[in-house]
């Protein structure tokens, strides 16, 4: 019975140096099967039928079984070294082990093929110390190519990790920044509201539907992360109406929005803070008007200028 194996059960229990053993597998494996057999049968390898099929699919069989050996031998010594910095004892450990090992199992191979007189074979010295090169300088290549594979992966995994962070913090001090403006910012409109309704109460009943819409925004989007541009300056337009109640002719508010960008999206209440900071930091009044200019400009970025 020439010996069989499930590879993808293999695979799924296999423990695993990196996320492409599985590829390296399918690169590697496959070529030293066909390398072992040309040391081992010579040109009868590409002449009899018997011995290409039967050799091929034998030493496959064997030398995946090699793999998942050389594997666990990777990932314990991996464990073994975890808490050092640099992997050079790692390495080192690892290529000696790998080709230790390799060396036992060819042998045993060259041992049984001889012993069993499997298709005839003849063992061969000269044949016998080509499959040992073979094998050393793979395995060495082998474990310097999962060994910068691994290291490509803990750099994007770190680099994801880092994102991520800096993601959560904008997050945290977008939250804050929510936190501060929603009980001010309803403080000055109570008062604005309050100061229309004795003096125009059309004017003030347009300043409180322009302030529900606001507040109707703020808790709508609050959670969200990200809201389009359209949305976000309907907004803008309902909070500037609030700020003209207070400020009257001291302030304006000009638009330049390609329509192609209305699409694009940004955290919520981002124009928000920058136009209260635009006239939080200047002098406003009818003598010095402040006129604040939202634009789209090309590239997907928006300007805010005063």
């Amino acid at each position: 019975m020439i010996p069989s194996l499930n590879y993808n059960s293999l695979f799924n229990r296999l423990p695993k140096y990196t996320g492409k053993d599985v590829y390296l597998f399918w690169c590697v494996v496959p070529l030293l099967t066909i390398l072992l057999n040309i040391a081992m049968f010579g040109n009868r390898y590409f002449h009899e039928i018997p011995v290409i099929v039967l050799a091929t699919v034998t030493s496959l069989a064997l030398l995946s079984g090699l793999w998942i050996l050389l594997s666990s031998v990777a990932v314990m010594t991996r464990t073994h070294f975890s808490g050092e910095r640099t992997p050079v004892r790692r390495v080192v450990t690892t290529i000696c082990l790998f080709i230790i090992i390799t060396a036992l199992y060819l042998t045993i191979i060259h041992w049984l093929y001889d012993s069993t007189d499997f298709l005839s074979f003849e063992f061969n010295e000269k044949r016998y110390r080509w499959t040992l090169i073979i094998g050393i300088i793979l395995n060495t290549f082998i474990t310097l190519l999962q060994e910068g594979i691994a290291g490509f992966e803990k750099w994007k995994a770190t680099m994801v990790e880092t994102e991520q962070l800096k993601k959560e913090y904008m997050q945290s001090q977008l939250l804050g920044l929510k936190s501060q403006v929603n009980p001010h910012f309803l403080f000055n409109s109570l008062n604005s509201l309050s100061s229309l309704i004795s003096e125009d109460q059309d004017e003030a009943e347009k300043f409180l539907d322009e302030m529900s819409k606001v507040y109707r925004y703020l808790l709508r989007n609050s959670d969200d992360q990200l809201v389009s541009l359209d949305v976000e300056l309907q907004f803008v337009k309902s909070y500037f109406h609030l700020l003209k109640a207070r400020y009257a002719d001291g302030i304006s508010l000009d638009f330049e929005i390609d329509p192609k960008d209305l699409v694009m999206k940004l955290p919520p209440l981002t124009l928000q803070m920058l136009i209260e900071a635009a006239y939080n930091q200047n002098v406003i009044s009818k003598d010095r008007p402040l006129t604040i200019r939202i634009s789209s400009i090309p590239g997907g970025w928006l300007r805010v200028m005063n």
